[in-house]
């Protein structure tokens, strides 16, 4: 089922619905400013799992975080020192994903050698309705393991969608992967170039 919300102005009564869906352990696909990802609330397993069955993914296969803003972001990371904090102002809310060291806050099944990769998308959906359940959605991208990404919500209701429990359409994305850049070390280092420049 495709579900239609306004790009600029969401309804909350679809914000409703889709915070209801993912609260009941849904798996949804949702547009974000980079690509379409799949998505559930961080802390459903189940859920998660469904993810990783649906893609044909490794599960050993980290994903990232998709956060509202800064305050829930630092949630699910250790204390930041100054500069690297610096660093994440200039690089959200935008098209980039910070691998960071992860708090307990995250789950061990979102690890990868204690790092997390953490995005706060130009995406008012996205931040909304994180805001509204209260915790981060996954993100990653909307495909087959292996297959490139599906852009439309009509693609992906033809592919995928009697998998997914709903489709998200608001307005397509850009195209393009973020850019992912490791923030675990002195120097930040650039570990995928996507839509985000670097150096910035």
């Amino acid at each position: 089922m495709i579900l239609t919300i306004h790009p600029q102005n969401p309804q909350s009564r679809h914000m409703d619905q889709v915070a209801d869906l993912l609260m009941r352990d849904g798996v949804i696909a949702y547009p974000t400013d980079t690509l379409y990802g799949l998505g559930c609330l961080v802390s459903r397993k189940k859920a998660v799992d469904r993810i990783h069955a649906m893609k044909g993914r490794d599960p050993k296969k980290p994903m990232s975080i998709l956060c509202a803003d800064m305050e829930m972001l630092c949630r699910y990371t250790r204390h930041l020192e100054t500069p690297t904090f610096r660093i994440l102002k200039q690089m959200f809310p935008g098209p980039y994903t910070a691998v960071l060291p992860c708090s307990r806050e995250v789950p061990r099944y979102l690890q990868n050698k204690r790092t997390v990769g953490l995005r706060i998308p130009d995406h008012k959906f996205c931040r909304d309705i994180t805001r509204l359940v209260g915790e981060p959605i996954i993100t990653t991208s909307c495909n087959l393991a292996g297959q490139p990404p599906l852009g439309t919500s009509w693609e992906i209701q033809e592919e995928l969608g009697h998998l997914l429990d709903l489709v998200v359409d608001c307005g397509d994305p850009a195209g393009l992967a973020s850019t992912v850049i490791d923030l675990t070390g002195d120097e930040p280092v650039l570990l995928r170039q996507g839509a985000g420049p670097w150096p910035m």
